[in-house]
């Protein structure tokens, strides 16, 4: 038999606003250069890192204006630099590069949040889940 396990939405501080995440994706990947030598075979040249893409799914909570948020998201469009903390992993210098968000006449709203960081991800300890 399997166990279904449930698991609490966790608090995700993006700036002012605590997203109750429920679904996260994070990735990067590096960029290879190559060249080819004499005999035709290809030869790395040069690496390079790209961004680092994190994306917060969940629900928001404002009972008097659960819209409101959308509009706090909409002007986190701007190079200002948030720092991100999901469970125990530290994101640093993160620009929001967009989101979405539903409202299904509930006391919150879901809404996405997608950001990038040319930093370094962090590991936190002593981070409870």
């Amino acid at each position: 038999m399997t166990k279904v396990r449930v698991r609490k939405a966790f608090p995700v501080k993006i700036g002012a606003m605590t997203l109750y995440c429920e679904r996260m994706k994070c990735s990067a990947e590096t960029t290879i250069y190559e060249s080819s030598t004499v005999s035709g075979f290809p030869v790395k040249a040069n690496k390079g890192r790209k961004m680092t893409r994190v994306s917060f799914t969940g629900r928001v909570y404002n009972e008097k204006n659960p819209m409101r948020i959308a509009g706090f998201a909409n002007n986190l469009n701007s190079y200002e630099e948030l720092e991100i903390i999901y469970r125990d992993i530290s994101f640093h210098g993160c620009i929001i590069t967009g989101y979405s968000a539903e409202d299904s006449g509930e006391d919150y709203i879901t809404l996405t949040v997608n950001a990038v960081t040319t930093r370094p991800v962090y590991f936190l300890d002593g981070v409870s889940e």
